[in-house]
């Protein structure tokens, strides 16, 4: 069995809808099925997520995935410095949706150095922490905040080093941060259940007018154009 990708599903669903190849009269496209198909998966971990991994207190949902994110600029800000977040992660408990955050602090750094992480704190802790004369300082390392799409460092990075770059990794489970050909976080048994839920939407779908249909005996060998132009 093949990977099953957000691309193969509006494949599979458009053939079901069009009965075969795709007529070039069909109002319908890829992007259109691409979409419900997306919106069908979302709704399908969902549901999983609430009937099964809630029963059990498992509190990360089923599917989700880590993705990195790099080059990430980092600017000054109100005598510390923040980020923005490339992606909305999903929510998770204690913002773990953000699930950690590297540096390059020179553009010659072969790469990130994925053994140093930045210290997550809570919203609210880094003023709370300030005011602990042992801990005001985390003991040398970097905390950070998330306030909507912005990670708030407890020092000024850029100051510090002007050419920093950041990478994240990003608790995701939407299925329209994945491109046409990356694996869907489904069962490979879910992919036929996708297939009829868009199947039943689209099924009351007009049949395209044989006129521009190429696939219509009369219409055989006439370009769209002259089909169109001789009525």
């Amino acid at each position: 069995m093949g990977v099953v990708t957000i691309y193969r599903l509006a494949e599979s669903c458009l053939s079901l809808i069009e009965g075969g190849d795709i007529a070039e009269g069909s109002s319908l496209s890829y992007n259109e099925i691409k979409i419900a198909c997306g919106n069908v998966i979302n709704q399908l971990l969902k549901t999983e997520y609430f009937s099964i991994n809630g029963k059990m207190g498992e509190v990360i949902p089923n599917g989700t995935t880590l993705g990195l994110y790099e080059n990430i600029d980092v600017v000054s800000y109100n005598g510390k410095s923040k980020a923005t977040l490339p992606i909305k992660p999903i929510k998770l408990p204690r913002n773990m949706g953000i699930w950690a955050i590297y540096a390059k602090y020179d553009p010659n750094d072969i790469g990130y150095d994925l053994d140093k992480e930045f210290i997550p704190l809570q919203m609210g802790q880094g003023g709370l922490i300030k005011s602990q004369p042992l801990l005001n300082n985390l003991m040398g390392q970097v905390g950070y905040e998330n306030f909507g799409m912005d990670v708030i460092f407890t020092k000024d990075l850029k100051t510090l080093f002007p050419n920093i770059k950041l990478a994240m990794r990003l608790a995701i489970m939407d299925i329209s941060m994945y491109s046409d050909y990356d694996p869907l976080p489904i069962l490979p048994e879910q992919e036929w259940q996708v297939i009829q839920e868009v199947y039943k939407l689209y099924s009351t779908q007009p049949t395209p007018d044989k006129l521009v249909d190429p696939t219509v005996d009369e219409s055989k060998g006439i370009p769209t154009i002259q089909q169109k132009a001789n009525q």
